[in-house]
């Protein structure tokens, strides 16, 4: 009987609705809560948000989108500007970059590409013009140090 009070939990906080952030959500340290404050099976009497979730631009356009794992930031996010350009697409893990990432100048070719670790720059990053053609180069230590700009 507790494990299956257990999985009806787990299963009704998890949703495939993306929801607005800035209103159903609370942030606390880059961790997203419910509004669902009270339950004597929760420590804290806080439910974290698992499912997908999406941030506006107070002008209502959407601003970023992905999905949330134990209440932070998780998988790929794609981010836009006000225009509705993709601004990027990368990775987080535990709501930190973590793994592949890629900007887009507002004319769509690619602005820069990289990797994070833990929320740190590292190995090569490549910067391009808004034709498309590189312009940087550099590479970071796993420190997020700069080695070497090119």
């Amino acid at each position: 009987m507790k494990y299956l009070l257990m999985l009806t939990v787990v299963y009704f906080s998890c949703s495939d609705k993306p929801v607005d952030m800035d209103e159903v959500l609370f942030e606390r340290g880059g961790q997203y809560i419910t509004s669902d404050n009270f339950s004597p099976y929760f420590f804290f009497n806080q439910k974290v948000y698992n499912g997908p979730g999406y941030v506006n631009y107070r002008s209502g356009e959407k601003k970023e989108q992905g999905t949330l794992k134990n209440g932070f930031k998780s998988g790929i996010w794609t981010g836009w500007d006000k225009n509705g350009n993709k601004r990027f697409v990368g990775e987080y893990k535990e709501g930190k970059e973590n793994g592949r990432w890629e900007g887009f100048h507002p004319n769509g070719k690619k602005k820069y590409e990289g990797k994070y670790t833990n929320g740190v720059q590292i190995g090569k990053w490549v910067y391009y013009n808004e034709k498309g053609n590189k312009e940087l180069e550099e590479s970071y230590t796993d420190l997020g140090r700069l080695i070497s700009p090119n």
